[in-house]
């Protein structure tokens, strides 16, 4: 775990990159806008790293996704991850109530 004022470094599965890319492109295919999908992705990806880097256990368990796996609502976006010895990984993430 981190000591006070450090952070843990993020990791992002595949899995997790290739769902943010989607959502992405979404955003993209509805406005015809490049920046507005590339902010959304570079604003989500944000959020996520400043919570979980500075708070690891800012979300709550989440034993139904499976053991050890914690899930947080970042934006719209419910995200899973596991915390790890010195990192976060990042497995997955969904449209709120969309798994």
């Amino acid at each position: 775990m981190p000591t006070r004022g450090s952070r843990l470094e993020i990791h992002f599965t595949k899995k997790a990159l290739d769902r943010l890319i989607e959502a992405a492109l979404f955003i993209y295919e509805r406005s015809g806008s490049i920046q507005k999908a590339d902010r959304f992705m570079d604003e989500l990806k944000e959020c996520i790293e400043k919570m979980l880097g500075s708070f690891p256990r800012l979300g709550r368990p989440a034993p139904e996704f499976g053991e050890g796996i914690r899930k947080l609502v970042c934006r719209t976006f419910t995200v899973l991850y596991r915390i790890e010895r010195d990192r976060i990984v990042v497995l997955t993430l969904f449209r709120e109530n969309l798994p």
